[in-house]
């Protein structure tokens, strides 16, 4: 991330702060509406992302598109965000998108159910990336938007909260051709983030005991200094023991692993 981009998504997130106070899942929808229209809009977002446009012709801008569209508080806040110093169109279209997952974030947690969002969201993720005819359907060229919202839709039904659902959509409506699992990953990572947490994929041969859950999240927290947000995937393969990753760090005590290092010093 350039310098630049990093100071005004800094600059962002302190004027995002104080309006998350009374902000609701329509404000959260707003931002990542606005960010969704930014990208597929070149001539917009290169008028809006401009170091040497003028103020005026970028709320203009902002007004003729959305002034209809979104709430007041909304449109002033994309007034203030293209005022900014983004390096590139592309990172102002991230940023609205980082900022609506912040603003879910937020709300879930005054809710108290920001595990809960932070779980519904790996659990997507994990059906889809276990179906490769959904990997294939949500990664279709030929498709239309509009089908891969329904199809989201369908998988997702009352069985997710509206905080995951909003996310959910958006993540499907807002991947401009990247894996919807890795987009649904990375929102996860952004809402572990609010909470000031790692995320620590556990993989395991069978689901662990809450107390076992415990024990490793207590031992997790003393080895990183902080809280973690843990995922568990199952997955047989590993036969037995543990294989933890935290921010690309592998902790790898499967025996599965421990037989293959036996096999090589054996050959």
């Amino acid at each position: 991330m350039a310098s630049s981009t990093r100071q005004a998504l800094q600059a962002a997130t302190s004027a995002l702060t104080p309006l998350l106070k009374s902000a609701d899942l329509k404000f959260a929808e707003e931002l990542l509406s606005i960010g969704v229209a930014l990208s597929t809009s070149i001539q917009l977002r290169n008028i809006l992302s401009d170091p040497s446009g003028a103020d005026k012709a970028k709320h203009g801008a902002l007004n003729a598109v959305f002034g209809k569209r979104v709430s007041k508080e909304a449109l002033a806040f994309a007034q203030h965000l293209s005022g900014l110093r983004w390096s590139k169109g592309g990172d102002l279209v991230s940023a609205f998108e980082q900022l609506g997952v912040f603003t879910v974030a937020s709300i879930a947690a005054g809710n108290k159910d920001l595990s809960n969002l932070e779980g519904e969201l790996f659990s997507v993720q994990q059906v889809i990336d276990s179906d490769e005819a959904l990997q294939q359907a949500f990664s279709s060229r030929q498709a239309s938007t509009a089908s891969k919202v329904e199809l989201i839709r369908q998988l997702t039904g009352n069985k997710v909260s509206a905080n995951t659902e909003l996310l959910v959509r958006f993540a499907v409506e807002g991947a401009r051709h990247r894996r919807l699992s890795l987009v649904l990953e990375g929102y996860g990572k952004q809402v572990s983030a609010f909470a000031e947490r790692l995320v620590a994929t556990i993989t395991v041969a069978a689901p662990l005991e809450q107390s076992q859950l415990e024990r490793l999240e207590k031992v997790l927290a003393k080895t990183y200094g902080q809280e973690l947000n843990l995922n568990v995937e199952i997955d047989p393969s590993v036969l037995g023991g543990v294989k933890v990753q935290v921010s690309g760090e592998i902790i790898d005590g499967s025996v599965a692993t421990r037989l293959n290092q036996a096999r090589m010093q054996l050959a």
